[in-house]
């Protein structure tokens, strides 16, 4: 059976739930403005896209550490950079979705892969910084920016692995069943 969706008018904020077509355009008739999609169908659709960045910032954080291990620094920064840029979409979707989330499941999941998406974005940056100082001869700075990429590096482990947006479905549909 389909799902209606919930759109959110931009403009003033008037709802509408919406049966059929996966995307509509929906405009409101009340200021005239088009809608977007909102509760947790966009929530679902947040964390799915920031599940993606997340996903690829973290191959391109991992080919940046096997960069510097090989010495190519100015490389290296550069994986960094892309890493840190990616994880930054990824906290933004996962934040979405910690807003637009209407269950727990979904909240507290969305919020776990917000925090630990922050962490490895700021390890990301803090390596960066490492790499250019490191270029520059500044091997004191260098050593705080390590030891302060590991400090959030280690930070990250504390909110566990970030479940993919099947697993989330299956624990959302799981919860369901159990409340009914």
């Amino acid at each position: 059976m389909e799902q209606p969706q919930t759109y959110r008018c931009d403009g003033c904020g008037s709802e509408y739930r919406v049966l059929g077509e996966p995307q509509p355009k929906v405009v409101c008739r009340d200021c005239d403005r088009e809608a977007t999609l909102s509760g947790t169908a966009a929530a679902q659709r947040a964390y799915r896209l920031g599940y993606t960045r997340y996903r690829e910032a973290r191959r391109q954080l991992s080919d940046a550490l096997a960069t510097v291990e090989d010495g190519e620094l100015a490389l290296a920064r550069g994986g960094f950079d892309s890493a840190a840029s990616d994880f930054e979409d990824s906290v933004e979707e996962f934040t979405t979705a910690v807003r637009e989330a209407n269950d727990d499941v979904l909240t507290e999941w969305s919020e776990r892969a917000r925090k630990k998406a922050t962490c490895l974005w700021q390890a990301a940056e803090w390596l960066s910084g490492m790499t250019y100082a490191s270029e520059q001869g500044e091997s004191t700075q260098a050593s705080q920016y390590r030891h302060d990429a590991e400090n959030r590096l280690q930070a990250a482990t504390e909110y566990g692995t970030v479940s993919s947006p099947k697993e989330l479905l299956q624990a959302a549909a799981t919860e369901v069943q159990s409340d009914t």
